[in-house]
């Protein structure tokens, strides 16, 4: 009998888990709530594009859209969330990306090229000085 419960036990686990990941990746559907618009630099600015998650309260950030004087320079798309961003300076933004649970990894972005200059893993443990950039992400004041 206790070898059937923990068969049980573990198709349950198997399920649970699978659900969580599945909330995780869930296509979002609907038109996106914009967020209020962030001044930056040099005319910059940006703003995330939010989408309500099936299953969860609230919207959630899956686009980052950065502006220069009215015209969009980029879009970027999360992974698949946008958790914060920040200007670093008029040619460079920071974004921590990740799913609902267990991992977000921070990118600084070259908006001209579009292309990550550096990335950093913002939820394990990291060394006490991580770089400047990743600094002004988790304490933009």
């Amino acid at each position: 009998m206790k070898a059937r419960s923990m068969i049980r036990l573990c198709g349950w686990l198997l399920l649970a888990a699978a659900v969580l990941a599945r909330s995780q990746t869930t296509p979002v559907t609907g038109k996106p709530t914009e967020s209020v618009h962030r001044k930056g630099p040099d005319g910059l600015e940006g703003w995330t594009l939010g989408y309500a998650v099936p299953g969860l309260t609230g919207t959630y950030s899956e686009a980052l859209v950065i502006a220069r004087n009215g015209h969009i320079l980029r879009k970027i798309d999360g992974h698949p969330f946008i958790w914060r961003w920040t200007f670093i300076d008029g040619a460079r933004i920071a974004y921590e990306t990740g799913p609902l649970h267990f991992s977000d990894e921070c990118f600084l972005i070259d908006l001209t090229t579009g292309k990550s200059i550096a990335n950093y893993d913002c939820y394990h443990w990291q060394p006490s000085k991580p770089p400047s950039w990743v600094n002004k992400l988790e304490n933009p004041n």
